[in-house]
């Protein structure tokens, strides 16, 4: 990076008076270095007006000493930080426990039509993360989409590019208990001076979590401020857009629209097709376009399901010594497919639908039909049921009071329809199923 630098000024020395390369660019400094974008660092006496009128022809000089074309950004260097008021070990509290995971990269992730602007918008902050381009970006969709996939990927590639950046991933949760603790040892404003003076990158996922916990996000608002204000780039998401995520603060709903918000969609047929395809080359395993396609049509649910058929196919291929054919994908198919709804309990989706809805679960149970959001609540449990069991429909109807069949189809065709109607009803919907098979 230096050296690119160096290489640059050397042919635009040639090309401006002495005079002006002294007083100007011999003070310059390189900072960091993106693919086709660089940082150009000046001391705070220098106007950067005076610098403008070169920007043009230092970008020639660095595109003929270099070979590449490359877009340079002139800025002061940082503010002085104020003075800390936390000592090492409080550096290291923290600093989340669980580091960025390798495998996560722009590389291994098989976008498609429904998750390439995500992608796209990943990958232009993960090259420009110097709170530029899109801050903060919030990214939202379902589980097992590949949400924490694309923030990881930028804190690997933005680490890759500049590893003088402090990238700092952690989960909603992992920031509440931080703030929790804090509070009770007394050491807020430790925590807050590390957060603005410590984060160049700030990666955080699902802050749905922090739907009611107000004073965990009266703390976060702050600190997104202060980030902002000084250019550090924030990467948030979660499940819903934010707006959809129930008690979050009208404030930080504000903030969170000041950048770009994008959503991850469940993979089409061919997106799960290729996934399986780049699974197995990761695996060095071959899989014939049979097989795939027959597990792309029967494995539906999320990225992580296809991931667990190509893990069982490679497992059971080696204890039974068996070729992987079609054969074997009917047996790894009939395993997952049951697993998943197994793992999915009349209980579990009557809990989970009553804390989504607030309603309590006697009363989603009870023989009458109670109020209208009772009742609607009650159909989308219904609905689940149907969709993530091999219940009946007399069965799960039994469950609610003894209804009949009849009322049950009715609820299902309700929710249908709403969720075709309502974009956000859907999203609902497939969260609460991801919710329930997590």
């Amino acid at each position: 990076m230096q050296t690119q630098w160096e290489k640059s000024l050397n042919v635009l020395r040639n090309k401006i008076s002495s005079n002006i390369f002294t007083n100007l660019f011999s003070k310059l400094k390189i900072a960091s270095l993106n693919n086709n974008h660089a940082t150009i660092i000046a001391p705070s006496d220098l106007d950067l007006k005076e610098i403008a009128p070169y920007k043009l022809l230092t970008e020639i000089s660095w595109e003929e000493a270099n070979g590449k074309h490359i877009d340079l950004d002139f800025r002061h260097s940082s503010i002085p930080r104020e003075p800390s008021t936390y000592s090492n070990s409080s550096i290291k509290e923290f600093t989340p426990s669980v580091p960025l995971n390798s495998i996560y990269r722009f590389e291994n992730f098989i976008p498609g039509d429904k998750a390439q602007l995500a992608f796209n918008a990943a990958f232009a902050v993960a090259e420009n993360p110097d709170g530029n381009k899109y801050n903060p970006l919030f990214i939202y969709g379902a589980s097992g989409l590949g949400k924490t996939h694309l923030l990881q990927a930028i804190g690997n590639y933005v680490l890759e590019s500049d590893s003088t950046k402090r990238v700092r991933y952690l989960t909603a949760y992992d920031f509440q208990q931080q703030y929790i603790k804090s509070v009770r040892d007394q050491r807020i404003t430790e925590m807050s001076a590390y957060y603005r003076n410590e984060v160049d990158v700030l990666l955080i996922d699902d802050i749905q979590n922090w739907s009611g916990k107000d004073e965990t996000q009266n703390e976060f608002f702050h600190i997104f401020n202060a980030l902002h204000q000084a250019g550090k780039q924030i990467v948030l998401t979660s499940d819903a857009p934010a707006i959809e995520v129930k008690s979050l603060s009208d404030r930080l709903v504000s903030r969170f629209s000041w950048g770009l918000t994008v959503d991850i969609q469940p993979p089409n047929l061919e997106t799960r097709e290729a996934i399986l395809r780049k699974k197995a080359e990761e695996k060095h395993i071959d899989i014939d376009d049979e097989v795939i396609l027959y597990l792309a049509e029967n494995i539906e649910s999320n990225v992580r399901f296809l991931e667990s058929a190509v893990i069982k196919l490679t497992v059971q291929a080696s204890i039974m010594h068996h070729d992987i054919d079609i054969h074997l994908a009917r047996k790894v198919v009939a395993d997952i497919v049951p697993t998943i709804r197994r793992r999915v309990s009349m209980d579990s989706i009557v809990n989970a639908v009553s804390r989504h809805f607030e309603v309590p679960e006697e009363k989603l149970l009870a023989p009458g039909r109670g109020t209208k959001e009772i009742a609607h609540a009650r159909q989308v449990a219904m609905f689940l049921m149907k969709e993530l069991t091999t219940l009946s429909l007399q069965s799960i109807g039994t469950r609610f009071g003894g209804k009949d069949h009849s009322t049950v189809v009715h609820a299902i065709k309700t929710i249908r329809k709403e969720m075709e109607s309502t974009p956000s009803f859907e999203r609902t919907i497939e969260n609460l199923k991801a919710e329930i098979h997590d």
